[in-house]
């Protein structure tokens, strides 16, 4: 087959759903060669724009070649649908956003993501945030999912004080859950040992169930989950997710993080 239609076929099996790449190919996999016929079978297959968009540009590839025949495009677009579907399943990424939104491409915001993962947990969820501060939703969110048993770790920066305690006191966003939740931060000694003692803890990050993470600009604020331009990457499957759930958690028991101790 001609590589022309081999990279249309490549090119849309990476931006539209399989469903729909396996109604071209049946479109299509009777015609004994390429036609104005066979092309526009394929090109209506399905009405969504953006299927419509490939389907012209593999339609066109096609008729560079038109000895190929239908069987052939519609397996290669069988084979490539099915290839991106086992590669978006072993790692399935979406972009997060916040802020101004825009047609160019579908965008999750901050605040539902974030909300989805905490409803969803099961058993795990862990938070590492640079500030925070006017969350009383979250807050409230992460009580009820301490309430059905969820492990609540909480990685928080001493802005103020950096690397100095971390004091859980009642105008604390999280001090309704301080005796429920775990809260660690990365004590002063510890970033003098491999770093400068004006090292940050700024990474910002939410891990559900080790099995999805966010990865974000956010901090968990009012401003950063709802107001600000914020932009981060889900990765709701695969192995990233327990692997970053592990890193913090040898961070944790070497020492480099530490446990914050609660004062009621």
């Amino acid at each position: 087959m001609s590589g022309v239609v081999t990279d249309a076929v490549v090119e849309a099996a990476l931006h539209v759903p399989g469903d729909l790449l396996n109604l071209g190919a049946e479109s299509v996999e009777s015609a004994s060669k390429w036609s104005m016929k066979s092309q526009s079978a394929l090109i209506e297959a399905s009405p969504a724009p953006h299927y419509r968009e490939h389907a012209e540009r593999i339609a066109n590839a096609w008729s560079l070649a038109p000895e190929v025949s239908g069987t052939v495009v519609a397996a290669a677009m069988r084979a490539a649908a099915s290839t991106a579907e086992a590669v978006r399943a072993e790692h399935k990424v979406s972009l997060v956003w916040t802020g101004p939104p825009t047609e160019a491409v579908g965008l999750r915001t901050t605040r539902s993501v974030l909300n989805t993962m905490v409803a969803n947990a099961t058993k795990t969820l862990v938070f590492v945030s640079f500030v925070s501060y006017d969350v009383a939703d979250l807050t409230r969110s992460l009580a009820s999912a301490i309430d059905r048993g969820v492990e609540v770790t909480l990685i928080l920066e001493t802005p103020d004080d950096t690397g100095g305690p971390l004091v859980l006191g009642p105008d604390h966003p999280f001090a309704p859950i301080k005796n429920t939740a775990h809260f660690y931060r990365w004590p002063l000694e510890a970033r003098e040992a491999f770093f400068a003692a004006t090292a940050r803890l700024h990474a910002k990050c939410v891990i559900s169930d080790q099995s999805s993470a966010l990865i974000t600009s956010a901090n968990l604020t009012s401003a950063g989950i709802n107001d600000n331009i914020e932009l981060g990457v889900l990765i709701g499957a695969g192995p990233l997710p327990k692997r970053l759930h592990r890193h913090l958690g040898l961070l944790i028991e070497e020492g480099t993080l530490e446990r914050v101790a609660v004062q009621n």
